[in-house]
C-alpha cells in the first residue's frame, strides 16, 4: 500500500474513533439527564434529597437597605449573579424582568452584582427596569459564599432557584431564557405544595 493509501485508511480509523468516543459521551449525559434530577452542562435540577442547604449571611444592597439569607426563606426565591459588564447579562436581563413581573407576587427575586461598579451597576438596573434588589458589588462575595458553591463569581450570568426551606433546588450557568426560568420556578411552586 504506498502513502496516500495508509493515509485514509488511518483517517478512516480515526474518523470511526472520534464518533464512537462522541457516541459514547453523547449516551452517557443521556443517561445522566433523564428522570426529575436532570442535568445538562448549563441546567441543573435537583431532588429534594439533594438540595443544598444556604448558608447565613447579611449583605448591603445597591439601594443602601440590608437583606440576609432569611429574606429568602419561606417562599420560593431566584437568585442571579450578574455585571453591567456582561454581554450575556444584558442578554438574559429582559426575561429576568419578564417573568419576576409574572410570578413576583408568588416569587422572591435578588440579583448579587460582581465585580461592578454601584454606578454602574445602578445605570444597569435603569436601563433595564430590573424590579427587584441587588446586592452591592462590595459584599457580592459574602452573598455567594452562603450558596456553597452553587453560585460562583467566575460563572457569570448564573441564576438559581430556591425552594421554600432556601434550598437550591435548580442552577443555571450562563444566561437563562424565560421559559427555562419560569419552568423551573413552577417546579419549584408545585414542589412546595
Amino acid at each position: 500500500m504506498n502513502r496516500w493509501g495508509r493515509a485514509v485508511v488511518l483517517l478512516a480509523v480515526l474518523g470511526v474513533l472520534v464518533s464512537a468516543v462522541a457516541l459514547a459521551l453523547a449516551l452517557r449525559q443521556a443517561e445522566d439527564g433523564g428522570g426529575r434530577g436532570q442535568s445538562t452542562d448549563l441546567v441543573q435540577q435537583f431532588l429534594p434529597e439533594e438540595r443544598r442547604v444556604l448558608g447565613d449571611f447579611s449583605v448591603e444592597l445597591l439601594d443602601g437597605r440590608r437583606f440576609d439569607q432569611s429574606d429568602l426563606i419561606g417562599t420560593v426565591s431566584v437568585v442571579n449573579v450578574w455585571g453591567s459588564w456582561c454581554g450575556p447579562c444584558r442578554t438574559e436581563a429582559p426575561d429576568l424582568v419578564r417573568v419576576a413581573r409574572r410570578l413576583g407576587d408568588r416569587v422572591n427575586f435578588l440579583g448579587i452584582n460582581v465585580r461592578d461598579n454601584p454606578a454602574s451597576a445602578q445605570a444597569f438596573e435603569r436601563a433595564f427596569e430590573i424590579p427587584y434588589p441587588s446586592v452591592h458589588p462590595d459584599d457580592a462575595g459574602t452573598a455567594i459564599l452562603a450558596f456553597d458553591g452553587a453560585l460562583t463569581a467566575a460563572a457569570v450570568p448564573s441564576t438559581v432557584v430556591l425552594d421554600e426551606q432556601g434550598r437550591v433546588a435548580a442552577r443555571v450557568v450562563g444566561p437563562v431564557d424565560a421559559a427555562t426560568l419560569r419552568g423551573l420556578v413552577l417546579d419549584a411552586l408545585g414542589a412546595s405544595r
